[in-house]
């Protein structure tokens, strides 16, 4: 019994056989549950890293997005196969934002000046792809056409084995730019007849004196009055100042109800009248003329001196070379004086253009020999009055037509003008107020098709918080001779020039728009107040009379008439 009973007790064990199967078949077990438990942590980290993942990319992207829309202008990019790249650019202050990948792998974005701090990441891949307005398929690094941004980037996923995440995004730089517009039902033609070189000026409220040329190269004159409610044209009546020939006349206020006139008169020789506007009821009428110039003088320009004396430069004898001469108004008798003419280019001087620096130097542009484009300050000696030239600069060596002069400051001056192949061309001109040396900066191709009979106005608009601002309203003769506008902007630290925000009227690549899509030759332009302005130029689509009419017959085309517009500029959105 005894024995029987201890063999009994040690029945009740385990054998190390049987203890062996069961750490086996544990482990069979275990070895099917934990990759299970490995699989749900890393399918849980996965999908917390692409959480984080598309959240900071959604964040980035859209803050990507809103900035650059607001960009004034793209200063740097990387090249679009870069995938570690890059952008700058200008924001409303001036201050130069970049963003692109730091050491730790994180987006960057920042003022340069002030130092970047991190956006988003991990990243392993941004690009940043550019193109013009007018061709998005071919990408472009050159900053001054770039209008579309489209932004690539990569987020990496924390988790060892989650899924990164790639991220698009597109951007147009649509804000702090002027878009150029024509105000509705404003077009109006104020002379059925031919009209030819018009030119504009204010005399007071919304009153504006029109002098052209007209039928038979006659001169003339007429008050325009705008409706600053509907922006409607309306013309009082005309005045044939000059019944022979008054072609390419020049204006200069003298006081509201007087006016200086110099035009080409017949034989080409150059006159000067005072026209009179009537205050009451908007009549023009004549004081006496001079014959300044009895053997040659078109294309004058004139800028005031003071209330009696007006410097004249224009093409004059010999060839069409550079001549100058200060004409002198007498307030009570309205009769006209010259002082003595000076010839301040002896090869060529053709459509030159005046700005007035102080009351005695004047920078003059004009297309000089072999139609390059040259500058020379002119100087005015106040008490004797003759004029003398500083050196002359050529700030275009290919061509420089029918430049137009605005001035930026006392140093420096916007200068568009025709360049090679007629292309609009733009550039600062710098005038060294101790040696009255000049020179330029980079010049701005702003119509690559064609920019013709340029006419310039400053934008005076500012916007709230906004102290300086140089913009421009530039208006020309464009392809096919149709009437193009574009807004140009100096940059007062690197004196470069950007053009305004595209407006896409047609198929063009282009920061302007067509006012008028038939003809408009010779544009002249005029500020009505700080977002609108007054254009008048030649157009109107020729159109044949009726045989029955007159003043022409049957079969005759009419063309070149006189019509007048209100162009206005959309302010810019500021971020």
């Amino acid at each position: 019994m005894d024995n029987n009973k201890a063999a009994g007790d040690r029945n009740n064990g385990l054998t190390l056989l049987e203890m062996v199967i069961s750490l086996a078949m544990m482990a069979v077990i275990f070895a099917a549950i934990l990759p299970q438990f490995r699989n749900i942590q890393n399918s849980w980290a996965s999908k917390e890293g692409g959480a984080e993942a598309v959240q900071n990319g959604r964040v980035v992207m859209d803050f990507l997005t809103r900035h650059l829309r607001k960009a004034v202008k793209i200063t740097a990019v990387s090249d679009p196969a870069e995938t570690n790249g890059y952008i700058e650019f200008e924001d409303n202050t001036g201050a130069t934002i970049r963003c692109d990948i730091g050491a730790n792998s994180y987006i960057q974005y920042g003022n340069v000046a002030e130092g970047l701090f991190d956006l988003a990441g991990p990243v392993s891949k941004l690009k940043f792809t550019c193109y013009a307005m007018g061709d998005l398929d071919t990408p472009t690094t050159d900053v001054d056409f770039i209008r579309l941004v489209k932004v690539e980037t990569t987020l990496t996923n924390s988790a060892p084995l989650g899924q990164d995440k790639n991220f698009f995004t597109a951007a147009y730089l649509q804000t702090n730019w002027y878009s150029a517009d024509v105000f509705p039902n404003s077009s109006y033609e104020f002379n059925h007849a031919k009209t030819k070189t018009p030119v504009v000026l204010n005399i007071t409220g919304n009153r504006y004196l029109c002098a052209y040329t007209g039928e038979g190269d006659d001169g003339w004159a007429v008050v325009l009055a705008v409706d600053m409610d509907t922006w409607k044209i309306t013309d009082r009546t005309h005045f044939e100042f000059d019944d022979i020939k008054g072609k390419s006349p020049a204006l200069s206020k003298i006081e509201d109800e007087y006016y200086l006139c110099t035009y080409s008169g017949d034989g080409d020789v150059g006159w000067a009248k005072v026209l009179n506007v009537n205050m009451s009821n908007w009549h023009v009428t004549t004081e006496t003329s001079l014959n300044y110039d009895a053997v040659r003088a078109k294309d004058s320009a004139l800028a005031k001196i003071d209330d009696e004396h007006y410097l004249c430069a224009y093409s004059g004898p010999d060839k069409d070379k550079g001549w100058a001469v200060v004409l002198t108004v007498d307030g009570a008798t309205w009769d006209i004086t010259k002082e003595t003419p000076y010839e301040f280019d002896a090869a060529k001087c053709k459509t030159p253009a005046l700005s007035k620096i102080d009351d005695d130097h004047y920078l003059c542009a004009y297309s000089g020999d072999g139609d390059d484009g040259w500058a020379v300050v002119l100087i005015v000696d106040g008490a004797t009055w003759d004029i003398t030239k500083e050196t002359p600069f050529e700030y275009d060596t290919a061509k420089g037509k029918t430049p137009a002069l605005a001035k930026v400051d006392d140093q420096h001056y916007l200068c568009a003008y025709s360049g090679d192949k007629d292309k609009g061309w733009a550039t600062v001109l710098t005038v060294d107020n101790t040696t009255w040396n000049i020179t330029k900066g980079t010049s701005l191709l702003f119509d690559s098709k064609k920019g013709k009979a340029i006419a310039l106005a400053e934008i005076p608009y500012l916007p709230a918080g906004v102290s300086n601002r140089t913009d421009y309203l530039c208006a020309y003769s464009g392809d096919k001779d149709h009437g193009c506008v574009a807004t140009l902007r100096v940059n007062e630290i690197t004196w470069t020039i950007t053009r305004g925000n595209p407006y896409d009227y047609d198929d063009n690549d282009a920061d302007f728009i067509v006012y008028e899509d038939d003809k408009a030759k010779t544009p002249g332009l005029c500020t009505i107040d700080s977002i609108h302005f007054l254009c008048v130029y030649p157009g109107g689509q020729p159109r044949k009379r009726d045989k029955k009419g007159g003043g022409g017959g049957g079969g005759c085309e009419e063309k070149d008439h006189g019509w007048a517009i209100v162009l206005n500029v959309n302010p810019p959105l500021e971020p």
